[in-house]
């Protein structure tokens, strides 16, 4: 029997502590030596002494903000993989690097500010679904802060559902539920931009106008689905953009 089977139930105990936040910071640093996962730090974030790796899901509109408050925060960029200890990103940008399991750590925390406090209860309900899945596994560790409740028993709309699917089938699990184009999701119950193309754009069609323009693909898939430009990209570019798409 290997020591990680051997040592299960302790685990479990351990994580379901660090999870509603009754491990000290004293008995964190012995529990990540002994069972060999991340050593964290602490940092002051809004009043809080908040565990790190953390990661702040804002707007980007807010990052200069909070690096203000925080300066230790730096924006992190899943395509090259880098994800700082404090790490800020959207919420479409985490939910894609944990669905498609790209976050190097084992343990770190989540804080859901204040610039989403207009997510739809559908949009919640995915982000705890995600979570409480990540915790049930031995893939993340995940700690909350400022989390709205939700409704656990809700169901979920069928393109969120499949997002919620994919994360299942990365982490082993055997289960015949649909994930096909999982990516496509719209958290905020909006409708994407009325030209017919964008029913049809993928993913790579995406990132090969990024590499085009020498872009992010988020900030680009924010233009072509949601006619947002949070990334303040210039409007020569855009028009640029949406000409190669309606050729």
């Amino acid at each position: 029997m290997s020591g990680q089977q051997h040592f299960e139930q302790e685990i479990k105990k351990f994580k379901w502590l660090l999870q509603q936040g009754y491990i000290t910071s004293q008995e964190l640093t012995f529990y990540s030596n002994f069972y060999n996962i991340e050593l964290t730090t602490i940092v002051s974030f809004q009043g809080y002494d908040v565990l790190t790796p953390l990661f702040i899901l804002s707007r980007p509109s807010r990052f200069d903000s909070i690096r203000k408050q925080l300066p230790e925060a730096e924006i992190a960029d899943p395509y090259s993989k880098k994800f700082p200890l404090v790490s800020l990103l959207s919420l479409e940008k985490f939910i894609n690097s944990l669905v498609n399991l790209k976050i190097p750590f084992y343990f770190f925390s989540v804080w859901l500010h204040i610039s989403y406090n207009d997510i739809p209860q559908s949009g919640l309900l995915l982000l705890n679904k995600l979570i409480n899945i990540s915790n049930s596994s031995y893939k993340y560790v995940i700690k909350t802060y400022n989390m709205p409740s939700t409704i656990e028993e809700s169901e979920l709309p069928v393109e969120l559902n499949r997002v919620v699917c994919h994360f299942k089938k990365m982490l082993g699990e055997k289960d015949n539920c649909d994930d096909k184009e999982w990516w496509r999701y719209n958290l905020w119950n909006k409708s994407s931009m009325t030209r017919a193309t964008n029913n049809s754009i993928t993913r790579k069609e995406i990132e090969k106008l990024a590499l085009k323009y020498n872009v992010s693909p988020i900030c680009l898939q924010y233009v072509v689905m949601y006619n947002k430009n949070p990334c303040r990209l210039s409007s020569d570019i855009i028009s640029k953009i949406k000409s190669d798409l309606s050729s």
